[in-house]
């Protein structure tokens, strides 16, 4: 799929004495000007099509799916720190079941059965990095008939309803409640009975993962997405400038017919990228009580920066499907670490307001993964079995690394370092979505 251009692509990037040299030379600077332009306005197509080749090639022993495009790979289990896989920030709630589409060859079809009340979503991720759902929000858990329609069109069959996407290639990440260990075999069921039909893909084959960030094959990812793409409104001028560096829908790219200042160039961006996602990328609209959310994070329109970082994090789900706001210091505004001990206490009628479910993840906080450990929780909501409530009908959590003298009812084990909690409200009722709900502080009890 990717084949000679992408080899010729994978050299080192520069040194940062280079960069600095690379400021001087014209051709180079105006490489890396469009370049990093390239690299935060493409962070997500390129990092979806880096998924979609790893997902449908067998890349390790271990990987927890892989199937070709057009078929669904039900994950066997909730997820864990062993068998999370390239997720990030996953949740360990729901059973996932995972699919790449091509819409290339015409419609997709998918048989989705009788969910009754059992929550459920599938969302399908354009290759911008938004999200569409179908499932209980939009169909009640009815059994449905949908037939994924891309830019390219097609006929749609007799009893299908046409399911719109705007881009031929997408992700799909579906979610299937769980509700506790005893009905994990029913919710695989259910998964498995979701069924898609459409043009096979290649067999799986063995090879080595694709890892695009680091090198020039960066740009030939995203060129090959720019050409598969309709274009956007309003960005004409932006896509000939892509086109002026190597890389546009109007070019074909190649790293070996670059001049040295041009590859330097955009080696640069490639190297300063990360930083300016690192340090500009996120910029939550509500911040409440130490929790972060943007309800822009689904759809950023023309805020690049905000796109990149949510693909970088992550991805995430329409807010009217879930909203997960995000904490990293605490009631005292220093960095959540496992070296110390908190508590999240809800009054009595103020846990999170939502007609699905809702729970809590902490996170490693520089990979956005789930950490072992020795009760193998990974999350504590409204469906974890023994929860002890207060006198005065409040909830206490407390989390930690080490176990609380209390016991364990109440504990979510976090990570030994830095880490970040994640809480998800799915469903989410009005009063979360516009403000008026606060979660509460999460306060330091202790070192």
């Amino acid at each position: 799929m990717f084949g000679l251009a992408l080899a010729v692509a994978a050299s080192a990037l520069p040194e940062a004495s280079q960069c600095q040299a690379a400021a001087l030379e014209p051709e180079a600077a105006l490489a890396q000007s469009i370049g990093l332009q390239g690299y935060i306005y493409g962070y997500p197509l390129v990092d979806l099509l880096k998924q979609r080749f790893n997902e449908t090639h067998r890349v390790s022993a271990d990987q927890p799916v892989v199937a070709p495009v057009n078929t669904i790979a039900v994950y066997p289990h909730l997820l864990t720190p062993e068998t999370q896989g390239q997720l990030r920030a996953a949740n360990s709630d729901t059973l996932y079941l995972n699919a790449w589409i091509d819409l290339s060859k015409g419609p997709v079809l998918l048989d989705v059965p009788d969910m009754g009340r059992r929550y459920y979503t599938l969302a399908f991720m354009d290759l911008y990095a938004r999200p569409w759902h179908l499932g209980t929000r939009t169909n009640g858990g009815k059994a449905a008939r949908y037939a994924l329609v891309g830019p390219t069109g097609g006929a749609v069959p007799e009893g299908y309803t046409a399911f719109r996407l705007p881009t031929d290639t997408a992700w799909m990440l579906g979610r299937v409640l769980v509700t506790g260990e005893t009905d994990l075999a029913e919710a695989r069921r259910l998964a498995q009975a979701i069924r898609m039909n459409g043009a096979a893909g290649e067999p799986v084959s063995e090879a080595a993962p694709l890892q695009p960030f680091d090198s020039l094959a960066y740009f030939d990812l995203l060129n090959r997405a720019l050409r598969s793409v309709p274009a956007k409104p309003g960005e004409t001028a932006l896509m000939a400038q892509f086109d002026v560096a190597g890389f546009g829908p109007g070019a074909q790219f190649d790293a070996g017919k670059l001049s040295d200042a041009q590859k330097l160039g955009l080696g640069c961006a490639l190297k300063v990228g990360p930083q300016v996602l690192g340090k500009r990328g996120f910029r939550p609209r509500r911040v409440d009580n130490g929790w972060m959310w943007s309800g822009a994070m689904a759809d950023p329109g023309d805020d690049f920066l905000l796109r990149a970082e949510v693909a970088r994090g992550g991805y995430v789900n329409a807010p009217e499907e879930s909203i997960y706001p995000a904490a990293i210091t605490d009631d005292r505004g220093e960095p959540l670490d496992g070296k110390r001990s908190y508590r999240l206490r809800f009054a009595r009628g103020a846990l999170p307001p939502v007609d699905a479910f809702w729970s809590l993840t902490a996170y490693d906080r520089a990979t956005s993964q789930l950490i072992a450990n020795p009760i193998r929780r990974y999350a504590i909501g409204d469906r974890t079995g023994g929860l002890k409530y207060g006198k005065d009908g409040s909830l206490t959590l407390v989390l930690s690394n080490i176990r609380p003298r209390e016991g364990a009812s109440n504990w979510l084990p976090v990570p030994p370092g830095a880490f970040h909690a994640v809480m998800r409200l799915y469903l989410p009722r009005a009063e979360a979505l516009e403000g008026r709900y606060r979660l509460p502080a999460i306060e330091r009890i202790g070192p």
